[in-house]
Parts: structure tokens; sequence; C-alpha cells
């Protein structure tokens, strides 16, 4: 039983990750309202009908009992965030198909429009013809921060010549790229690392945001925060499996079906760098949820966060402090709401 002095607790008093399904997707207030904590979520998907039960359907070929509803509206995914005093969300679209990009591209515009809270961003697909024309539709005539790519779900590299129209229109603004990455037993898949750090060091004017935090390379990615400022991380999913990888070090369950695939082995080597990464680099860490087919529901993944026992000034950081670095550093900054004060 480890005492955490900061937070007053011990981690035994928590609840355990692998708790009962339906109360990790239970919605409601989450503790930091109760602290007033600031909480912006940089991984929210609201997609179009057919798109939002395609995803849902895949969440339960892994995840037996999952209670999102296949028809969960967007009216729905909102009324949760508020309910959970999410300030600020960015909206995640990619996609599958060439022929859906620039519809999926309205549909983001439109959507995000009539929501105050919402950050909408574009995407393509490596067929989309005329890519740096798209990017510029999105960023130029659309308003959009950034664009966003799941290389894994859309089965293309995301860093190969072929997205160098996209990369430079992005540099040319100081705009984010959000790329999946990390997670590559689960995928099946690999990503070219080193094609990916010639992006950075090649266009060190775009921010480019690891979702997922290169899971569990956290060695890796200590290195590259270290060696490139236009480098950010995003921990969506990645807090919640370091905290089913020390239930299962500590033999409290088995592992839970959604995370069948943690690395443990790499995870292993790589645990002191997982530390080191908020302790030097908290100021560029995102803690983003993969809402509403994440690992849970905001208060759930909330308890993931505190579990670890940061402090204070990392966690404000996580929740808030880094998505406002990113947002200001790109230009963005009269999107933020005025900063809570911490009780």
């Amino acid at each position: 039983m480890q005492m955490d002095g900061r937070l007053g607790h011990t981690r035994k008093e928590l609840p355990e990750v692998h708790q009962v399904i339906p109360d990790r997707w239970a919605r409601g207030r989450t503790g930091a309202q109760a602290e007033g904590v600031e909480w912006i979520d940089p991984h929210v998907h609201i997609l179009p009908p057919r798109r939002m039960a395609g995803l849902v359907r895949w969440v339960r070929k892994f995840t037996p009992g999952f209670p999102v509803s296949e028809e969960i509206t967007p009216e729905e995914i909102i009324s949760a965030l508020r309910e959970s005093g999410i300030r600020l969300f960015f909206n995640l679209v990619f996609p599958l198909w060439e022929e859906e990009t620039e519809e999926l591209n309205r549909f983001n515009r439109d959507l995000c429009s009539g929501i105050p809270e919402a950050v909408p961003f574009g995407s393509l697909h490596i067929e989309t013809p005329d890519k740096e024309k798209e990017t510029r539709r999105c960023i130029e005539d659309y308003g959009f921060v950034g664009m966003k790519l799941h290389p894994y779900a859309q089965r293309f590299p995301a860093f190969g010549e072929e997205m160098q129209p996209m990369f430079k229109v992005l540099d040319e603004y100081r705009r984010p790229l959000l790329v999946h990455t990390g997670f590559d037993t689960f995928y099946g898949m690999y990503m070219d690392l080193e094609k990916m750090e010639a992006v950075l060091r090649d266009y060190p004017g775009m921010q480019l945001v690891a979702v997922h935090a290169l899971f569990p390379r956290f060695r890796l990615a200590h290195r590259l925060l270290s060696q490139y400022d236009n480098f950010w991380l995003d921990m969506t999913n990645s807090i919640s499996c370091m905290r089913i990888y020390e239930n299962l070090k500590a033999r409290i369950d088995p592992l839970p079906p959604m995370a069948e695939s943690l690395e443990v082995e790499e995870v292993d080597e790589n645990y002191p760098w997982f530390r080191r990464l908020f302790e030097d680099f908290s100021h560029r860490i995102l803690y983003g949820t993969d809402f509403p087919v994440g690992f849970g529901y905001h208060p759930a993944l909330w308890e993931d966060l505190r579990y670890f026992g940061f402090g204070g000034e990392i966690e404000r950081d996580l929740l808030g402090g880094a998505v406002r670095n990113l947002l200001e550093r790109c230009g963005f900054g009269h999107l933020l709401p005025a900063p809570r004060e911490s009780r």
C-alpha cells in the first residue's frame, strides 16, 4: 500500500481500473470539478451517424459489455461533456475512404459552428488528390485549428512523402497535426518512427502531437520531447493502460478484455521513462479521452489519472495547461475560456 503525501490517500483506496464495465461508462461530475480544476479534452469523436455506429460496433468487438449505444447522438455526447465540466474539446474526424474526405470535413465545420466548446480538426486520406488544397480549405476557409490522422484505422503511413503537401501548409501556419501513435500490437501495424522524426525535423513550425504518446515507447517519447520543441504528447488511453499494467503487476486481477494486447515486457522497459515524462515535460503533455469510445467516461478517467499521484501542478498541466500552451503557440489563445482557479 503506497501513501502519497501530496494527495492524502493511498492507492488501494481508489477504485480499481478493472471495475465493472458500466461503472467506467457512468456519466456525471468528476473529481476535477469538485476541486475546481479545469479540464480541456483534446480527443473527442463526434461523427456522422453511420460512422459513429461503426465505431461503437468496432469497440464492442474487444470490449464485451461495452454499454455505449450505436445510436448515440451528438446532443447526448455534448450533454455528457458539459455534465463533466469539459470547458473545451477537440472534435476529431478522419476519412476511411477518400470519397468521404470533403464531406467529413464539412460535417465537422457545421457541427462545431453550433457548439461553443468545440474545436474542429480536419483530416485527409492518402488518396486525396489535392492534399494542399484540402488542407488549405480546412485551415484558411473553415478556420480549423489543425489536422488529424489515424494511420492504423485509415490503413496508410502517416509520414510518407505523399503527405508532404499537408505538412507544408501546417508548417506555414504553425498549426498542429494530431497523429495516432502506439498500441502497435493491438492494431497489428507498425509506424516508421524514423520517418516521423524526420518530419519533426523538416517541419519545425508544425506542432506534432503524438496521440497515445507512442505507447509504450516512453523512452523515445522523452528523447523527442527533449530534442524537438514542436513535439507534444496526448496521453489518451495510455494513462488507463498504465494503471492496468500496475494492477496486473500487483496481481490484482487478470488483464481485462480491453487491454489484451498490453505490451507488458515493453512497458517494463519503459516504465521509469513514463514517470520522467511528467516530471520533465508536463507542460507539453495533454490528457484526452477518446470520448465516448475510450477507456471510460470522464469520472473514471479522472480516477485513472489521480491514481498515479502526480500532484497538483502536473495534473493541471495535463488537464488543461498543456492544451492552453498548444493553442496559444498556434495563435488560438482567443478560443480558451478564462482560467479557473483551483481550490
